[in-house]
């Protein structure tokens, strides 16, 4: 089973997105953050096996049917599960309590909804499963599943999608793991501005590399004529070479997007951080890929 990191630090311009967490337990899964040395880039190691490339939700059959309820579906990729550590469930970027399973600093919150990404994997003593919040930009990583003495700290859940993405703002508003879940490989059409990103970026490389965020392209709002100030406000473009655009780019101007999540080209990336050799990662496939872009001449 392929094991990936959790979603790489990306600084753009003012903006860090990074990870969480403060504790209450005892239990070492579940515990507070510690004086572990914060790695610059959280990774955890990659067994070859190829990832799934499309994920959909489990659709539980009407109960007078006779069909199992929503509690015994079971823990796989694929599955929509919710927190219930009243104090707050541990991510980390690894699936083990080792010094080099960086605890992320915010913890998700009870009932939280997530998406199973990848999982089981057995590490001191617990059960973990690499999970993504369907709301609220919550970190991305590896929970355990349940407390060495059994008790659950995920169970499975019921999600509703929303409406496909309309508008820019929609799309920049939609959780990048719901577009996974509810959305894999679904074209998304929206118009958006073309912006240049005059800004610092630090983050890992992938292959294939237009997956890698670079300094490059934004895309924007249409009515937004200067440069964003967070990422709350953009999306970088992650172009598709197999795609259709014109060359060069419209920068500046008004066009329309088409793109997908979970692109199938996601299905093999691989991530490299610090030199060192390229790991298996689910990264890729929360990109929005952009297969399509043209101006309205």
């Amino acid at each position: 089973m392929a094991r990936s990191p959790s979603l790489p630090v990306l600084i753009l311009g003012a903006v860090l997105l990074g990870g969480c967490a403060t504790p209450a337990a005892s239990d070492p899964a579940a515990a507070v953050v510690s004086d572990t040395k914060q790695p610059s880039s959280p990774v955890a190691a990659a067994n070859p096996t190829p990832v799934p490339t499309a994920l959909t939700a489990p659709t539980p059959a009407p109960a007078e049917a006779g069909a199992p309820d929503v509690d015994s579906v079971p823990l796989v990729a694929g599955t929509v599960v919710k927190t219930l550590a009243d104090d707050g469930l541990r991510v980390r970027s690894e699936p083990n309590t080792s010094e080099d399973s960086y605890k992320y600093p915010r913890l998700l919150p009870l009932a939280a909804p997530l998406l199973i990404v990848d999982g089981p994997v057995s590490g001191s003593g617990y059960e973990w499963y690499e999970v993504a919040a369907l709301t609220s930009r919550l970190p991305r990583g590896w929970v355990a599943s349940a407390s060495r003495e059994g008790e659950a700290w995920i169970s499975p859940a019921e999600f509703d999608c929303p409406d496909t993405p309309t508008d820019m703002r929609s799309l920049i508003d939609l959780e990048p793991a719901v577009g996974v879940l509810c959305f894999p490989n679904v074209p998304i059409t929206v118009e958006a501005r073309l912006h240049t990103c005059n800004c610092d970026v630090d983050g890992p490389g992938f292959s294939p590399s237009w997956f890698s965020i670079g300094g490059g392209e934004l895309l924007v709002e249409p009515d937004r004529t200067t440069a964003p100030g967070t990422m709350d406000d953009a999306m970088p473009l992650s172009l598709d070479p197999a795609g259709d655009f014109p060359d060069p780019l419209p920068l500046g101007e008004v066009v329309e997007v088409t793109g997908v999540f979970d692109h199938p080209a996601a299905a093999s990336c691989t991530m490299t951080t610090d030199g060192g050799a390229p790991i298996l990662s689910h990264d890729c496939r929360f990109s929005f890929a952009v297969t399509r872009l043209a101006t309205d001449e």
